[in-house]
């Protein structure tokens, strides 16, 4: 397996030339992330500062395109005829995640413009929360789409996502460095990780059945009621 790991690894730096432009290009793609960039950086012997500074420059610079126009793709993807259930299914998968960020967000007050700030700044701590916890689909990509799902203004949105995203790069670093000495295992449970993840969507938008609106249900209660 430690064959397998070296053998792409090395792949990739054919390509790129440099170990550091490898770091950067891994942090941008989706679900690997900074997650799996910084234990290759690591395996490259990029010392671990830099290894925490590339891994987070990748992966925070999608965060301004992907909180502008992530949701918006998903869902145009969810209204074509060959992409709409990979749509739906990633759409879905967004919203149940920013729904524990917004279930006390619909609280009265009397000032309606203090408590839009007191709102802002829940929404603000729970999207930090999210991504900053570095765990599978909780990366800048899946962060993004939650933050632009509490309708947080755009600059709240970026500073929420890439303020969660250096704790969970800085966290993962720490992580390599304590446990440098098994970095290709720490390679192979991620990739492994990020397998299982890609597998599992692909089962989900298989098995997937578009959500029924209120109107729908109520149509097929009075039918079987007749």
């Amino acid at each position: 397996m430690n064959e397998i790991i070296q053998i792409i690894t090395q792949a990739m730096l054919k390509v790129f030339r440099f170990p550091e432009l490898v770091t950067v290009f891994i942090s941008i793609l989706p679900i690997v992330e900074a997650r799996g960039a910084i234990p290759i950086a690591f395996g490259y012997g990029i010392k671990p500062p830099l290894a925490l500074l590339y891994a987070f420059l990748g992966s925070s610079l999608m965060a301004p395109v992907l909180i502008a126009a992530l949701l918006p793709f998903v869902k145009w993807l969810s209204r074509t005829k060959l992409f709409k259930k990979v749509g739906q299914t990633i759409y879905e998968k967004f919203e149940k995640k920013s729904q524990n960020i917004l279930k006390d967000d619909s609280l009265p007050s009397p000032d309606g413009e203090q408590i839009k700030k007191k709102s802002d700044f829940r929404k603000m701590l729970g999207v930090f929360a999210f991504v900053a916890i570095p765990l599978p689909l909780t990366g800048v990509w899946t962060g993004s789409a939650v933050a632009a799902l509490t309708k947080l203004p755009y600059p709240k949105a970026l500073v929420s996502v890439v303020a969660g995203n250096l704790v969970a790069t800085s966290i993962i670093t720490l992580l390599c460095f304590f446990f440098s000495a098994v970095i290709d295992y720490i390679i192979l449970a991620i990739g492994i990780i990020a397998i299982a993840v890609v597998i599992a969507l692909i089962i989900k938008i298989i098995l997937h059945k578009p959500r029924q609106t209120e109107q729908e249900t109520e149509t097929e209660k009075k039918e079987n009621n007749d």
